[in-house]
């Protein structure tokens, strides 16, 4: 028997084929299998991956910076959490004096007396740095658990480490012991580049703040050491230099972080089962077929980013202001991943830990010619164009940045006096 209404019966019945394609379509965008298999792979490689980096001394202590601080971390809590706190002023006082901006003198006695109170472990965590390789203590990696205990606690506490460090270099320059300052800052520095070995933006962050912290002081240092300290120190300073991990492994670990802790109780019980134990309590949230698809562009974006991350400043400047402009042509988008908010600026202030170790490396070198050749070198021998020599007088020269964006405050250098004088010592 003939159909009395064959079009519509026809258009209907492609209408279901058509809605049956884009469901099948859906469904192979939205399945996250292979994001899946991935993210644990990832996972295992991150949680065991090791930490090289060049050692700053020789010999260098055998195991890991993290394994030596660990035993050192209760003791550490417990000092810094039985210190008053400064006040607003004094901590601004103290901040000045260890830049060079006020005198020793006017380092005010809440300071001092935390110093003289914390320089016995002080010196023990910058001893750790002598370890033959890097590696966070377990409370300080990203991937360590959503919910690590005392984290924020040990972070405070190595940054009180490396501001402590910083003033002592103070105290030492001031007290005309510059070689044993320039131990210690260079200790200080090796502190802060180990933190930025495996601990995410965090840790990135911690290293920047302590390169910052600590590179005038250390300057200072630099410029009043004898010659062979100078020598010596940039080798070791050159050495930190070349640890510094790229910051797409930064991004990596911090993707990889952010993956577990918003779409973990999107994996299969199989997925799951194959995670760090920290890792496995998974409450189920809403909206799983949206969230999947957040998933997805979360990955995308940070491939994205990692491969042009690594870039030269100009060149990755450029090309985060095309993945920006892509992003906002990409319609139907989820937020960004919060990691992602910051990229820019991160990645900036990275720069600038780059160009301050690059400046107290061409300081040491520079030093050194003037002090071996009788004049100043006409040219930089560290390889950077980031920064410029300009000689002043035949005792005076000042190294500053030529770099777009990235200024900080220029390096006086003083030609180291003729045995027998009084060495003149820079001013801030």
């Amino acid at each position: 028997m003939a159909l009395k209404r064959p079009v519509p019966t026809l258009m209907g019945g492609v209408f279901l084929i058509a809605l049956a394609c884009l469901g099948a379509l859906a469904y192979q965008h939205l399945r996250t299998d292979a994001l899946e298999a991935r993210l644990v792979h990832e996972v295992h490689m991150l949680t065991h991956a090791e930490h090289p980096r060049p050692a700053h001394v020789t010999p260098s202590r055998p195991g890991t910076f993290g394994t030596a601080v660990s035993s050192l971390l209760p003791a550490l809590l417990r000092q810094t959490g039985g210190l008053p706190p400064l006040s607003e002023a004094d901590a601004a006082r103290c901040e000045a004096v260890t830049e060079g901006r006020s005198l020793v003198t006017d380092l005010p006695a809440a300071c001092r007396e935390a110093l003289e109170q914390g320089r016995p472990l002080m010196r023990q965590v910058l001893a750790a740095t002598h370890a033959e390789s890097g590696g966070l203590p377990e409370e300080l990696r990203p991937l360590s658990g959503p919910d690590v205990a005392g984290r924020d606690a040990v972070a405070r506490a190595l940054r009180e480490v490396v501001e402590q460090a910083a003033l002592e270099t103070r105290l030492l320059v001031a007290r005309g012991e510059a070689d044993a300052a320039v131990d210690t800052c260079v200790d200080a520095l090796a502190l802060s580049r180990e933190l930025a070995l495996g601990g995410g933006l965090v840790g990135q962050r911690l290293s920047a703040h302590g390169y910052a912290r600590t590179w005038r002081a250390c300057a200072d240092a630099l410029d009043a050491a004898s010659v062979p300290r100078k020598r010596k120190a940039t080798a070791q300073l050159t050495r930190l230099h070349e640890g510094f991990p790229p910051v797409s492994l930064t991004l990596h670990e911090e993707s990889v972080a952010a993956q577990l802790t918003t779409f973990r109780d999107l994996l299969s019980d199989d997925a799951r089962a194959a995670l760090p134990p920290a890792w496995l309590d998974a409450p189920a949230l809403p909206d799983a077929l949206s969230r999947r698809r957040q998933w997805r562009q979360w990955v995308t974006d940070a491939d994205r980013l990692r491969a042009v991350v690594d870039q030269p400043p100009d060149t990755r400047r450029r090309a985060l202001e095309a993945l920006e402009e892509q992003r906002r042509m990409e319609g139907l988008r989820h937020d960004d991943a919060p990691w992602m908010r910051g990229t820019s600026e991160d990645v900036d202030l990275l720069d600038l830990r780059a160009l301050r170790s690059e400046a107290l490396i061409a300081l040491a070198e520079v030093d050194t010619a003037r002090a071996e050749k009788g004049q100043w070198p006409r040219a930089l021998a560290t390889k950077t164009s980031s920064l410029v020599l300009e000689p002043v007088d035949a005792s005076q020269a000042v190294l500053r940045s030529c770099a777009r964006g990235l200024t900080p405050e220029a390096l006086r250098i003083t030609a180291d006096a003729a045995p027998g004088s009084e060495q003149a010592r820079t001013q801030p």
